[in-house]
């Protein structure tokens, strides 16, 4: 069956539950067709249900995005159903192993890179074509994990390693990308109430004292609420930051207004990850 082929499009991985959940939703009541990706089936048919009982247009998939083939297959088809693919939420990720580095098991710390960087890189490549065939496109990706902040969590390496990775994807990608219409960002989320915190709570002492007593803390206090992420993953598609490429922002602490004003500023390193070092701590004082 042929999809609406003049609504715009948005496939959003990671979109059964939580923050993808969040965005998709999102996404669907602002006219989108949404196209919500998992590798679990009774979880994506549940929330493509939920949306669509809405009233809105929603189709779920089972997809792996570590497996490049199948990634290429199945964006292949949705482009070929829907005739268009206007946005690519990469929000399909997981913790991996928490605990300490040579505790953990080796192939489960190597399976959260491959979902969480791998992952991410497949499902672009897969969806540039088709968005360069279409003039534009919105690429938008997901960092976190501290990254760019002051506070490094110990304990999950290989997200922390996954997610600073994701960040230099992001401008790598950007600046690949330029001239073709096709912009990219990543969003960091903030601490949001997910099963990645379940599984911290689980983890117990094996996530390390500070850790856990901080995500005791945000279950408590409910955490950052997924619809920041969601409102600026909207913003980002929008004609309104058409100025906007190769960024890290953060859903709690960025502005849509600040974000509009910003037209001239934001061509250098503004919201990207850079060594701070004496020297160009006091070159940029010195030039105010």
């Amino acid at each position: 069956m042929q999809g609406n082929k003049t609504k715009r499009v948005a496939i959003i991985t990671g979109g059964s539950q939580g923050i993808g959940a969040c965005i998709a939703e999102a996404f669907a009541r602002s006219g989108y067709s949404t196209i919500i990706c998992s590798r679990t089936k009774p979880d994506v048919d549940r929330e493509a249900e939920n949306i669509r009982l809405a009233g809105f247009d929603c189709e779920g998939i089972v997809l792996d995005v570590a497996d490049p083939d199948a990634v290429r297959t199945a964006i292949s088809a949705i482009a070929e159903k829907y005739g268009r693919l206007d946005v690519l939420v990469n929000c399909a990720g997981i913790y991996g192993p928490i605990g300490p580095l040579e505790e953990n098991d080796a192939k489960l710390w190597e399976q959260a890179v491959r979902i969480n960087i791998c992952g991410t890189a497949f499902c672009t490549r897969a969806a540039i074509p088709i968005m360069k065939k279409g003039g534009c496109g919105c690429i938008i990706c997901f960092a976190g994990a501290g990254a760019g902040g002051n506070s490094i969590k110990p304990n999950i390496s290989s997200y922390v390693a996954s997610k600073f990775g994701i960040c230099g994807f992001t401008e790598a990608m950007s600046n690949e990308l330029k001239g073709t219409g096709i912009r990219i960002n990543a969003i960091s989320p903030g601490a949001v109430n997910t099963r990645l915190l379940s599984q911290v709570l689980s983890a117990g002492e094996k996530a390390g004292k500070d850790f856990l007593q901080a995500s005791i803390k945000q279950k408590e206090t409910g955490g950052t609420p997924p619809k920041l992420a969601a409102d600026l993953a909207l913003y980002l598609a929008s004609d309104e930051a058409s100025h906007i490429s190769g960024k890290v922002l953060s859903a709690v602490w960025e502005k849509k207004e600040a974000l509009c004003a910003m037209k001239d500023k934001l061509g250098g390193p503004l919201y990207t990850l850079r060594r701070i070092d004496d020297v160009m701590y006091q070159e940029k004082k010195k030039g105010g």
